[in-house]
């Protein structure tokens, strides 16, 4: 399940359910998309650790940008994922 949280400058921010790894650690996947003509650019990363695990259309500066808008915004991100909620715009 995705869930909403943000939307800036065209880039729409969603974010998975609170999920586990198989050595008890939990993670939310996350993914930036930003539509483009013919598609979308976008990003995946997971919450903690914002580590790239999949990004297209965006520069290094984009990724870099975004990536710290993640970690400035990860103790909501994680608060609604506790929560259950649909997220806030």
């Amino acid at each position: 399940m995705k869930n909403f949280f943000s939307e800036l400058d065209d880039v729409t921010l969603t974010y998975s359910d609170i999920k586990t790894t198989a050595d008890g650690m939990e993670y939310i996947r996350i993914y930036f998309e930003k539509p483009i003509e013919g598609g979308f650019s976008f990003l995946e990363s997971v919450i903690p650790g914002l580590d790239v695990k999949e990004t297209e259309g965006f520069s290094d500066d984009e990724v870099t940008d975004l990536l710290g808008y993640a970690n400035r915004n990860a103790f909501i991100i994680w608060r609604l994922a506790k929560e259950g909620s649909a997220g806030i715009a």
